[in-house]
């Protein structure tokens, strides 16, 4: 041995990718899935949703429809529903303000709806 060092040269795999070609791969993902745009350029799917988090656009391969609205629907519960529900079974309803009352097969409606409309308001 000569005791040289051997020189070792290593080939950059990271690229770096402009702002403008970020825009744009980002922009195609609008009108195709974001695996394939992936794919498409050799990237990492999370690195492309970085990119739109980056970019302040949805991160989900479904684009929010503003056109939908929720809205609670009165519901009507059979008289003889109650008696078909198994031992041990509970119903849990969720409040506008985020409380869940959860009950079991034997409540009173009337007590029921008092603690809603008591939840409701405070």
């Amino acid at each position: 041995m000569s005791g040289e060092i051997p020189k070792v040269v290593v080939a950059e795999t990271r690229r770096r990718w402009s702002e403008e070609d970020k825009l744009a791969i980002t922009e195609e993902c609008k009108s195709r899935p974001v695996s394939q745009v992936a794919k498409k350029y050799g990237l990492s799917a999370g690195l492309l949703f970085r990119w739109r988090k980056e970019r302040g656009l949805p991160t989900g391969t479904r684009q929010p429809q503003a056109s939908k609205q929720l809205s609670f629907v009165p519901v009507a519960v059979h008289p003889g529903a109650i008696e078909r529900i198994p031992a041990g079974a509970s119903i849990e309803i969720v409040l506008r303000s985020g409380r869940r009352v959860v009950v079991g097969k034997d409540f009173d409606i009337g007590t029921l709806r008092r603690v809603i409309e008591a939840l409701e308001v405070a």
